[in-house]
């Protein structure tokens, strides 16, 4: 099967049939390119912040931690640009909108030259949105504000991200932040031990 095809099996698999939406022409190539890695898949998952949400309330009984209220960012990122802002948007709601399987605009420029051991993962400099999927989870960026769904998700979104695209057992340091790539960017604002605990956390669920 293509890579997408094992992405939507995972991803419905681990979140749910309807907690995944896929847009129209999410499994099309954006950019008229693949993958750039020699296995033609992604390999790593890149983790930002939107730096926009409708609360930084935690409280999921919050209006604003509605699918509802999230579908403003999902649409920012999906329609902004030429091509998704994203592979993904996590809402604050646990809503995963799939933008795209494939390359498009996130990473920006940088690199993880010297930084161990995310460059053991061979992507060039400022080639990362070749290499990477990106996801935006749904946060004002400007504390630590996931709800508790949407760090659960997040833990089932780099599952199966890890099952479609085969990244073995060693898996949790294919979940670096944009920071990572760059000191130009903040997000996401938890470190990298707390992703990687939470993908460990959804291992065996």
């Amino acid at each position: 099967m293509a890579f997408h095809d094992d992405l939507k099996k995972a991803l419905i698999a681990r979140l749910g049939v309807k907690n995944v939406f896929f847009y129209p022409g999410w499994d099309n190539k954006k950019r008229g390119i693949g993958w750039a890695d020699s296995s033609k898949k992604p390999v790593a998952l890149l983790c930002h912040h939107t730096a926009g949400a409708a609360t930084d309330s935690t409280n999921m009984s919050n209006p604003g931690n509605t699918r509802k209220a999230d579908q403003p960012q999902a649409t920012y990122v999906q329609t902004h640009y030429e091509v998704p802002a994203a592979n993904f948007t996590l809402g604050r709601s646990g809503t995963l909108w799939v933008h795209s399987a494939y390359p498009v605009w996130h990473a920006g420029v940088g690199s993880f030259k010297g930084v161990q051991p995310y460059n053991k993962l061979g992507i060039p400099d400022d080639k990362g949105n070749d290499y990477m999927l990106g996801v935006e989870c749904i946060s004002k960026g400007k504390s630590k504000d996931f709800t508790q769904v949407e760090k659960d998700n997040l833990g089932k979104l780099a599952q199966a991200c890890k099952e479609a695209a085969g990244w073995g057992e060693k898996f949790t340091y294919r979940l670096p932040n944009h920071r990572t790539w760059t000191d130009r960017k903040i997000d996401t604002l938890y470190t990298l031990d707390t992703l990687k605990a939470w993908a460990v956390k959804q291992k065996g669920k």
